[in-house]
């Protein structure tokens, strides 16, 4: 029997669950027990109630007590006919007694499992489609929109402690050697977010001091945990009050963790929590922090379907910054922000196969880290849009508004345009709707002094990665400084490719940059440093390294590692390719006496230079522009390491981009054309003086010298036959070099390097 193809949602509304799990056996891993849900219609006339239960036999269905028809099929509806059809306005009470096998998601994370001597559920399952598994221990209405009121009654042996959400109410001896501990909700909540866990558990209890209401703290783990549960949950009440101060009051009856072999989920006051976390300290304090954001974000309000779940997640994983900066201050949030999100740009567009948009995410990817990750960069990115007072002054509204209810991502912006009175339908359309991320950078700048003022002209220029979309209202903070350590920031607005804005400062500025306070999260990783001593300092989200020879006043240094292409050259060079991928730009304040070197890492492998770094014969260099008014020159270089991964060291570091790139004409050339050309020795390579040439060739030729930029500096003639040739490059100066020998009868040549020093 197959049933239509609908929600059941659509037409039943489900006001309570009594949930009674009468036999959980852990040997035959069974469950058996009967539920009732208090339903209306949301249609005129229901003659068949078509319910979700998953993998379970159903024994029998009364309907107001009567007995009524039931099919079951597809393994997961369950259609039951009442004697009389019910009519919207009516409320009925269905009880559906069950037993079985319960389902495990194909994940082996969600469903109903079993572990040891414990037992518990994970209301979501990643490979299940949809995702809901409420279903898989009761029968409901399981989707992300139908909220109802819970009591469960959960029989357990007498050692057995049985933990649901809500509030315990009772705990009753059967007098056979089983007891029922009854847990109720105060508030309601989707199918997904109700829990059960049974085994030996001990509580751990606190009370937190909230804004409303002084809230019970229970959290419930294995003996041999107890004492470690104290050290891992250290911090819980301090980050309670940050998400109070930045979200609203605690709006539950309880704060609860459980405990269990897998995990973490975010039912609602009762989180399941990895036993392998608990382990004395707080390494993984961010993951329970996750997972209590989830009581505003997730449980407080709902993702009105599987393709908004980054209003969850998203929000969960900026919330894991949130709280870093409120316990362990500012650049801890921004640490947090900019690590992320040099993962986010390097690899979830392979793990999730391709560039998505946040929303309307395909099942398969729906806990995916475009949804969790990039999800909450753009949280972060919204917060530095709106700026921190409209931000958490709006995110409080809503969740306020919406409490206790679902929301999509129409809901938010509409809802957040309208409370901070700034249009958000660009943003959303850039950020959440379309895949990929903007970039911005300023690409000038120019100065004219007025009176005691100083009109400064910024230019922007706008590019894309992962898409083809270019933003519109764009508000990006541009901060100008200058060498008396002068700072100011403003903000201006533009759409498209390039933008440009008047400011009036007090000062004329030495640099002018972009997003320097990290607020937006486009393809750029950045860090900015007071350097005030010598020695290496590591960038590590920028891939690079700076390596300080002296200073003696303090210097600022803005690294920005550009996770787009460069501009192209302005005078294209044959055999010389840039990269596709990445740049870095290098500004700051460098007094005079500043110096220092640029370590620049290059990686063939990890998803960085993969798509440049292709043959281990390629001339890998690095190119230099002061400024993107000028082009791309080769500077002197070291490079450390193999040719796949090492890095680039540029000496006497100044203030520009640089890229890396290849000349690929030894890859042209060698080998298969070598015989025709003939070959020829170089020594002593590297030199200081003299080289000396031995080559042989048939027929006359030439030999030409190049810079690594493609730039032909010198050339002289070849005779045939077996020669030795002085060269002498006094007009040369330090660096590396590429000799090209050519025949005059065609195109076959060789190419091979000289280092001078």
């Amino acid at each position: 029997m197959v049933f239509a193809d609908k929600n059941p949602g659509d037409s039943l509304d489900v006001i309570h669950y009594d949930i009674h799990l009468q036999n959980i056996d852990i040997t035959s891993q069974t469950i058996e027990g009967f539920t009732t849900l208090t339903l209306t219609p949301k249609t005129a006339t229901l003659a068949e109630l078509h319910i979700e239960l998953l993998a379970l036999t159903t024994d029998s269905v009364k309907v107001n007590g009567i007995s009524a028809d039931f099919e079951q099929a597809n393994n997961i509806l369950l259609k039951v006919i009442p004697q009389q059809p019910l009519m919207m306005g009516d409320t009925a009470e269905v009880c559906i007694y069950y037993h079985g096998h319960p389902f495990t998601d194909a994940s082996g994370w969600g469903g109903f499992h079993f572990s040891g001597n414990y037992a518990f559920n994970l209301g979501v399952g990643f490979d299940s489609n949809p995702h809901n598994l409420g279903k898989a221990w009761f029968p409901c209405i399981d989707d992300f929109t139908d909220r109802a009121l819970y009591d469960m009654y959960i029989t357990v042996a007498d050692d057995i402690t049985a933990i649901c959400g809500g509030t315990l109410i009772s705990e009753t001896s059967n007098g056979n050697g089983t007891k029922i501990f009854h847990w109720k909700m105060a508030n309601d909540i989707p199918t997904y977010l109700a829990s059960v866990a049974v085994g030996s558990y001990v509580a751990v209890r606190d009370t937190f001091d909230g804004m409303n209401q002084r809230v019970p703290i229970a959290i419930y783990v294995r003996p041999a945990d107890s004492v470690k549960a104290v050290g891992s949950f250290v911090h819980l009440k301090e980050i309670l009050a940050i998400y109070e101060n930045r979200f609203g009051p605690y709006s539950w009856e309880r704060v609860g963790y459980v405990g269990a072999s897998l995990g973490a989920m975010e039912h609602a006051t009762n989180i399941t929590y990895p036993n392998s976390s608990i382990n004395g300290n707080t390494t993984d304090e961010w993951l329970y922090a996750h997972e209590l954001s989830h009581m505003w974000f997730g449980d407080k309000v709902t993702c009105a379907s599987a393709e908004d779940m980054w209003l969850n997640e998203g929000w969960a994983v900026f919330c894991e910054s949130v709280f870093k900066e409120g316990l362990y201050g500012k650049q801890a949030y921004k640490d947090n922000i900019r690590s992320k999100l040099k993962e986010v740009l390097q690899f979830t567009h392979h793990t999730d196969l391709e560039y998505r948009a946040i929303y309307g995410i395909p099942p398969e990817f729906t806990y995916g880290s475009t949804v969790y990750d990039k999800g909450g960069q753009v949280a972060h990115t919204l917060r530095g849009y709106l700026g921190d007072s409209l931000f958490f002054d709006g995110i409080k509204g809503f969740l306020t508004e919406f409490v206790y209810n679902h929301a999509s991502s129409w809901d938010l912006r509409d809802y957040l345009t309208a409370r901070t009175g700034i249009n958000l339908d660009a943003f959303f359309e850039t950020w959440i709707f379309t895949p990929g991320f903007p970039h911005f950078s300023v690409d000038s700048f120019t100065v004219v002094p007025t009176d005691n003022q100083y009109n400064v002209t910024v230019y922007t220029k706008q590019k894309a990665r992962g898409t083809n979309h270019y933003s519109a209202a764009n508000r990006v903070e541009i901060t100008f400084l200058n060498d008396q350590w002068n700072f100011t920031s403003d903000t201006m607005i533009f759409s498209g490719l390039t933008g440009q804005k008047t400011f009036q400062l007090p000062f004329a500025p030495e640099a002018v940059l972009m997003d320097a306070n990290d607020k937006l999260s486009d393809a750029v990783t950045a860090y900015s440093d007071t350097i005030k001593g010598t020695g290496l300092r590591e960038y590590p989200d920028c891939f690079f390294k700076l390596d300080v020879q002296n200073v003696s006043n303090s210097a600022f240094l803005r690294i920005e590692h550009n996770w787009v292409a460069p501009d192209s050259l302005k005078t294209p060079q044959y055999g010389l390719t840039l990269s596709d991928y990445r740049y870095w730009k290098v500004d700051g304040i460098f007094p005079a006496e500043f110096s220092a070197n640029g370590w620049f890492n290059y990686n063939k492998g990890s998803y960085l230079d993969n798509t440049l770094i292709t043959d281990p014969d390629d001339s890998l260099v690095i190119l230099y522009r002061p400024s993107p008014a000028s082009d791309w020159q080769a500077i002197a270089f070291t490079r450390i390491g193999p040719w796949g991964i090492g890095n680039v060291i540029v000496n006497n570091l100044q203030k520009g981009e640089y890229t890396l790139a290849v000349w690929d004409e030894t890859v042209a050339g060698a080998g298969e054309k070598k015989n025709k050309a003939g070959g020829f020795l170089l020594y002593p390579n590297p030199s200081g003086s003299d080289v000396i040439i031995e080559y042989s060739i048939e027929k006359k030729g030439v030999m030409e010298v190049y810079s690594l930029a493609g730039k032909k500096m010198d050339a002289f003639r070849l005779s045939p036959g077996k020669h030795q040739y002085c060269y002498k490059h006094s007009q040369l100066t330090s660096g590396t070099y590429l000799l090209k020998m050519r025949l005059d009868a065609g195109e076959d040549y060789i190419v091979k390097k000289l280092v001078i020093h």
